[in-house]
């Protein structure tokens, strides 16, 4: 049985927890009932076989000072746990090799296409080109600014979504199977590949979140400011759930960072300087009741309540 994304998420989240609490035997039994599931079953000892392996690692690791082997061994659970996360998230990404263009944590890069168009990517983005008209987003976020030409439509595709070309400028960030579509000028034609949806014109600051694979839609507006905000090195949430200021964060912030916790669910507004991410951080702390755990300079985890 091979384990699904969900159940690795769930996994992560279960070994973290039953190493803070050990104790509570409601946790364990959900946790036990969780199992049953095949997926999660499978994601579970996928995760604790890699958790052996770095609790061996750390059986045998050279002699330290007992203070610090004790400080290491405290943050083991949530060292393994993150070490874990990695190795899932890795599997996830999709090969480098087959993008055109791409940019690591905190890089923007901007590509001039041969028509005229222009494509400012984001952190952790990876774009292809099929021919002179059609962008496919591979991972991340990429702000188009098109040249229209209406007898040779310009599309991007982003897994099943599509984002077809009225004559405008607008943001694809793909998440995983889903796109998220938001024009900041002009027009754009929202769809699916296999017409599992219907299309939607979209106008500026018109936002489409669209799930082709479970045929799911979600539209809604924003000012045009905070649209593809980042391109000016800033984040900009009105009313959106604190876990999402976190994921906004990751691809700017240099090394592993997790978000825990119910409080991730909180609606939250604010602007952030993401090139400043530690900053965003302590803000984050300072203003919802947050906790910034620094376990080693690579990883950080921020947990609320």
């Amino acid at each position: 049985m091979i384990a699904d994304a969900d159940c690795r998420r769930e996994a992560l989240d279960w070994m973290i927890l039953l190493q803070e609490r050990p104790d509570d035997a409601e946790m364990r039994a959900r946790f036990w009932q969780w199992r049953q599931a095949a997926a999660c079953e499978a994601a579970w000892r996928e995760l604790d076989h890699v958790g052996d392996v770095l609790r061996q690692a750390c059986e045998v690791c050279p002699a330290s000072p007992p203070y610090a082997l004790r400080r290491w061994k405290s943050a083991l659970p949530v060292a393994m746990a993150t070490c874990v996360a990695a190795i899932f998230v890795a599997q996830a990404v999709l090969p480098i090799a087959r993008a055109d263009f791409a940019t690591g944590t905190a890089d923007i890069r901007r590509v001039r296409l041969a028509d005229g168009s222009r494509v400012t990517l984001a952190p952790d983005s990876a774009i292809a080109l099929d021919g002179a008209r059609q962008v496919r987003v591979l991972r991340g976020t990429g702000f188009f600014e098109v040249r229209h030409d209406a007898a040779h439509p310009f599309r991007v595709t982003a897994g099943e979504a599509v984002a077809t070309d009225l004559g405008t400028a607008f943001e694809v960030r793909r998440d995983g199977e889903s796109a998220h579509i938001a024009v900041r000028e002009g027009r754009v034609r929202a769809s699916c590949e296999h017409g599992a949806v219907d299309p939607s014109d979209m106008q500026q600051g018109d936002i489409a979140e669209l799930d082709c694979a479970t045929r799911r839609v979600r539209k809604s507006s924003a000012p045009l400011s905070m649209i593809a905000s980042w391109t000016q090195g800033q984040l900009i949430m009105v009313d959106r759930p604190l876990g999402e200021v976190v994921a906004a964060l990751r691809p700017w912030h240099r090394g592993l960072l997790l978000a825990r916790g119910s409080g991730m669910a909180r609606h939250v507004t604010g602007v952030y300087d993401l090139r400043h991410p530690d900053r965003a951080l302590a803000a984050i702390r300072r203003a919802h009741g947050a906790a910034v755990w620094q376990v080693t300079p690579w990883i950080t985890v921020v947990t609320a309540d």
